[in-house]
């Protein structure tokens, strides 16, 4: 279970400091968690009042996101090409008594469409899969997410269902929070 939850986030990935900057834009049980046969999926939705622009750069500002992110010790960009960028990640998601750290490197691709690939290259999953799409919706910007992760350890699915649906609201949140000062900023 270690590093499922920020690879998910390639952002997801995804995380170091101020989680607890105002409201949650989701909440756990606007989580959608499913385990079957040793692997995790999860999706959400969430709707940011920010452009699709200031949205795509908080996405994909991966060597700031230490800043904002809950969890994330380190994030690098490794490579860029075009639209296709490599990057690393450390953190240590804390879960009640829990503790896991992870690490992660994914490839993560912006299609032109809309939509963010990322897969896992190495790090704490057997395997990691997702897909973010943003766009324009209702003067700010929809984002629907889904992931597919099998995690390195076992770990009992009950926590690991309500632990992935806690991480991935954090996580959203956070970056949901940063989206929104980034517009304020830009509108000042």
């Amino acid at each position: 279970m270690r590093g499922i939850l920020l690879p998910l986030l390639w952002i997801l990935c995804l995380v170091g400091a101020a989680a607890a900057d105002g409201p949650p834009a989701l909440a756990d049980e606007d989580v959608t968690v499913d385990y079957r046969a040793g692997t995790y999926f999860a999706s959400l939705s969430l709707r940011v009042a920010v452009t699709p622009a200031v949205a795509l750069e908080v996405l994909t500002d991966f060597e700031h996101m230490t800043a904002f992110m809950p969890n994330l010790t380190s994030s690098r960009l490794v490579s860029r090409s075009a639209n296709v960028y490599r990057v690393m990640q450390h953190g240590k998601a804390d879960f009640g008594p829990f503790s896991f750290p992870f690490e992660s490197e994914r490839r993560i691709e912006l299609m032109p469409d809309g939509r963010i690939l990322a897969q896992a290259l190495s790090g704490s999953t057997k395997s990691m899969r997702s897909e973010l799409h943003y766009q324009a919706a209702g003067g700010g910007t929809r984002i629907d997410y889904k992931l597919e992760v099998e995690p390195e350890r076992w770990l009992p699915s009950v926590l690991g269902v309500n632990l992935m649906r806690h991480e991935l609201a954090e996580q959203f949140s956070a970056l949901a929070r940063e989206m929104l000062r980034r517009q304020a900023s830009r509108q000042k």
